[in-house]
């Protein structure tokens, strides 16, 4: 059997926190870090949604990994 170098990520499709109003999205580290380390390691990644599209990020994880080199 050949080896299957493609990883498929599914992320969330909800951009907001039920009927809060509060936006939420993929916690950024938990997909950054894990993508830097297959990737470098040869692994292609596909990103897919439920809804498809581009899928929306937790805007929290954005600002609090400000300074994390895996999350820019």
């Amino acid at each position: 059997m050949a080896a299957n170098n493609n990883i498929l990520f599914i992320v969330t499709s909800h951009d907001q926190l039920g009927s809060t109003g509060k936006k939420t999205g993929y916690y950024l580290p938990e997909m950054a870090h894990p993508y830097n380390i297959l990737t470098r390691a040869g692994f292609a990644i596909t990103v897919a949604s439920p809804l498809g599209g581009a899928p929306p990020v937790d805007p929290a994880s954005v600002t609090a990994f400000a300074e994390d080199a895996e999350c820019n």
